[in-house]
């Protein structure tokens, strides 16, 4: 059972990165566009820090802060008051409304658009206070490469746990909520990466070539210009390096989640589910597996059903052949048991208790069956009939399984009747014969069985009921007796030739 997550660690996160990522982006952004990018008018190749911007600067970062805060407290208030109700067990995920699932899956574009409120508000300062068209272009932009975009890919990664606690069906796709798909950020991250960086050097470049051509001292300009050439060029490569992280990781992760489950699956563990963690193509290939997984549990479970009504090899040929009417004409060992005196056991035990031991005992009968390599076909209420050596469990010895699987089913019973103190004694007697049967599907289009049909099986359960008048409690016909003692040692006693009914 995955653990709930905590809602005030994930926005703590949240928000310690956005206050660091914002507070690196402005330090740098503010030291940029005040100290390097103006053009040096002294000896040195950067300008001093005006004090009035300085005192403007810490301001209005101040002013955004709390703004921010309201904000954030704002877009996060109903998904902290559904978070609580569903942890409290108040309420459960499918009675989120669709405004509040919205809400959860969009919180890092919301959380994204303060940033960039917050980057638009401060270089409208900037540009009242100084009049600088330059200034204001520069801190959206920078304020967009630094802060804004890569913020909404680490607030998303952060983010990702919550998901699954509002969304435990993992349906992400049926919330209409922003979505950015794969191709979307890797296009993002070449554009931040690829074109910004390279397009503030060919600008820098372009422009202080130009004023070389007027500078009173040109090794000023040239100064300069490599020390805006090397700033951007570093901060260009950290701010790439982070970005290329968060978006990589936002995509792996997903997949080895993934490439995991398909492992659990590949060793029938049907019970695996991915955690539908965001709502692009990985989210959707993460539904479908689950939906997957889902229909192989259900055909698992079909299947359990399946052979607990027929035995697993009948189920396992409609499984992977289908139900085609007809048979074929074999040659096979049919074992036939049924309870002595069962009327008198069934007068003696109440309707629930009867049933109670006349599946324990069925339970331990067919065990034992199956393990000598037989398969029961039918149930007749005390009765059972097992088939050896039909196409569905095929062997050369089938009429010594036979013989193996009745001694087994005694030793079995006398096991069981110690065990069921309270419970009538139960005897059996068994018959076994060896012949031609029809086997094959017998029925119609609404339900069929398969089945097998001849004189073969009669004989196995007239033998059985002439147990009851020899002193022995297992007959075969002559010719088990023949193919099981080539491969057995069966110390039986011969009966004179007999006329059984039909």
């Amino acid at each position: 059972m995955p653990t709930t997550p905590d809602l005030h660690s994930v926005l703590r996160k949240e928000n310690i990165a956005t206050f660091t990522v914002n507070g690196i982006g402005a330090v740098l952004t503010f030291f940029y566009l005040n100290a390097i990018d103006p053009t040096p008018t002294t000896g040195q190749a950067i300008t001093g820090i005006h004090r009035f911007n300085l005192y403007v600067f810490l301001f209005v970062d101040a002013l955004t802060v709390v703004l921010g805060l309201w904000l954030g407290h704002r877009i996060e208030k109903n998904i902290k008051t559904w978070y609580w109700k569903i942890k409290s067990g108040e309420k459960t995920p499918a009675e989120i409304p669709q405004s509040v699932k919205r809400d959860v899956l969009n919180y890092p574009l919301y959380a994204t658009m303060i940033t960039a409120l917050m980057w638009l508000l401060v270089g409208l300062v900037f540009l009242f206070f100084n009049q600088s068209l330059r200034m204001l272009l520069g801190i959206l932009l920078s304020g967009e490469f630094l802060a804004t975009i890569p913020l909404y890919f680490i607030g998303e990664l952060f983010w990702r746990p919550m998901i699954p606690f509002f969304f435990p069906d993992g349906n992400l796709s049926a919330v209409r909520a922003f979505r950015l798909p794969v191709l979307g950020k890797l296009m993002i991250a070449f554009l931040l990466i690829g074109i910004v960086p390279p397009s503030f050097l060919v600008s820098l470049s372009w422009q202080r070539t130009q004023l070389l051509l007027t500078a009173p001292d040109p090794t000023v300009i040239l100064a300069n210009l490599h020390l805006l050439q090397v700033f951007v060029l570093v901060v260009s490569i950290l701010s790439g390096i982070g970005l290329a992280f968060f978006i990589t990781r936002g995509i792996v992760k997903p997949i080895n989640a993934l490439h995991e489950a398909m492992g659990r699956v590949q060793e029938n563990d049907l019970e695996t589910r991915v955690p539908v963690t965001t709502n692009d193509e990985l989210g959707d290939l993460s539904e479908h597996f689950n939906h997957m997984t889902a229909g192989l549990r259900q055909k698992e479970r079909l299947r359990n059903l399946l052979n607990l009504y027929v035995s697993p090899e009948v189920a396992q040929e409609a499984l992977a052949h289908g139900t085609k009417l007809g048979g074929e004409l074999i040659e096979c060992t049919v074992l036939f048991s049924d309870i002595r005196d069962f009327t008198t056991i069934s007068e003696s035990l109440p309707p629930e208790d009867l049933i109670t031991l006349l599946n324990r005992y069925m339970s331990l009968m067919v065990k034992v069956i199956v393990e000598n390599g037989g398969m029961v076909n039918k149930f007749g209420g005390d009765s059972l009939l097992a088939v050896f050596g039909t196409p569905l469990n095929p062997a050369d010895n089938h009429a010594a399984q036979a013989v193996l699987s009745a001694q087994a089913m005694f030793r079995a019973l006398a096991a069981f009747n110690q065990g069921e103190t309270k419970a009538p004694l139960i005897r059996i007697g068994v018959g076994i014969a060896t012949g031609p049967v029809v086997v094959g599907n017998v029925g119609g289009r609404e339900r069929i069985e398969y089945t097998v049909i001849g004189d073969t099986v009669n004989l196995a359960a007239r033998l059985e009921d002439k147990t009851k008048e020899v002193a022995g409690n297992t007959l075969m016909s002559a010719e088990s007796y023949r193919q099981a003692s080539e491969y057995l040692s069966l110390p039986a006693r011969f009966l004179p030739e007999t006329r059984v009914k039909g």
